[in-house]
């Protein structure tokens, strides 16, 4: 039987007599957050059904049950009435219900897919695609690049706002310098070209080495900006929401130069080939829900290998996992824009590579 075959059989025969024991997948699949939830779950099918493929699981699979948690305020009552039948949990994704479990742990290993805090719990592990997690491989990557002097271009939404400050926090720990940060409030293109002169006829613009975008979702905009009226053009970072895998390489072109660093899955897609089926039977609707598909088939890697004491690293889609004391942490891989494709990069020369492993 054919990957695809596999995947989509899966999806009509979750409940397949002959496989023996249950793991349990509680995430929200309505409401605000259905789309989100749906793409993990499917991330979740996918690496499921492609080990089965390879013959990667016991002779008895386990079977996989779906528990939609969204009209649940609290969900330990489902916890515990699902543990006494369940090999393992994975999930809830919600932070309000990770830490209700958190505060009352069942006796089966659980893999949550949120992180509310960094403690050690006996049977829980805290899983979490976080945007907090790029900013210490784009740090050192600054700092390799012989950057120390960074100005922050942000704006006034709340995303923007937690992008700033976390990298702000992570760079002055490392001992770099920030200049004064630069808000964008632009409505219209117009707008936007004035305040970006604006921003390079400042009287610090000679002591910046870097941009920082906050704004990622104005990076094509801001960074053809910058090129283009910037004599020597400087080094431009931003999070990797400002790489829209889901955009053709023409569409692109305006992001050469940019560095983030992001999911190996969107880096480096030829490193997982074969998994990249998913997307003949599933269309991310957006290159977020792309990620969130990544995560989810992470999600179920992880769940296979989760034992008390263990200290594991994983070569993931979703970055380098280490996996150690109730935490998975996770290390994205940097990359630069050329051509309008993401390029890896080398994690201690700073040079591109479309081979280099995790």
């Amino acid at each position: 039987m054919s990957w695809n075959r596999y995947f989509i059989y899966g999806l009509c025969c979750l409940s397949s007599s002959i496989m023996a024991a249950e793991t349990s997948v509680l995430l929200p699949l309505g409401g605000a957050t259905e789309k989100a939830a749906e793409n993990i779950r499917n991330g979740l099918l996918a690496g499921y059904y492609h080990d089965l493929s390879k013959g990667q699981l016991a002779k008895n699979p386990p079977l996989l049950r779906f528990y939609d948690t969204t009209s649940l305020k609290d969900i330990n009552s489902l916890v515990q009435q699902i543990s006494a039948n369940s090999q393992q949990m994975i999930g809830p994704l919600l932070k309000e219900h990770v830490a209700q479990v958190l505060a009352n742990p069942p006796s089966v290993p659980v893999l949550a897919l949120n992180r509310i805090n960094v403690l050690d719990y006996p049977t829980i592990w805290q899983f979490a695609l976080a945007p907090e997690e790029e900013f210490a491989p784009l740090t050192q990557l600054i700092q390799q690049e012989s950057i120390s002097t960074v100005k922050i271009i942000s704006s006034h939404d709340n995303n923007s706002k937690r992008l700033q400050k976390g990298f702000e926090d992570a760079w002055l720990a490392k001992g770099g310098t920030l200049l004064a940060p630069y808000i964008v409030s632009a409505t219209t293109k117009e707008q936007l070209e004035q305040q970006i002169k604006d921003l390079l006829a400042q009287a610090d613009s000679k002591s910046v080495q870097a941009f920082y975008l906050a704004t990622p979702q104005f990076s094509q905009q801001i960074i053809s900006l910058l090129n283009f009226y910037q004599r020597n053009p400087v080094p431009i970072y931003s999070a990797s929401q400002a790489y829209d895998a889901e955009k053709s390489e023409l569409e692109r072109q305006d992001l050469n130069g940019l560095r983030f660093c992001g999911l190996p899955w969107v880096i480096s897609p030829e490193k997982w080939v074969n998994q990249q089926k998913i997307r003949q039977v599933i269309s991310p609707d957006s290159s977020s829900y792309d990620r969130l598909l990544a995560f989810g088939a992470d999600a179920w890697s992880i769940s296979q290998q989760l034992k008390p004491a263990t200290t594991l690293n994983i070569e993931g889609r979703t970055g380098l996992l280490h996996i150690s004391a109730g935490q998975v942490s996770r290390t994205p891989l940097c990359a630069k824009v050329l051509h309008g494709k993401a390029q890896a990069l080398n994690s201690t020369t700073g040079t591109t590579s479309r081979t280099d492993s995790l």
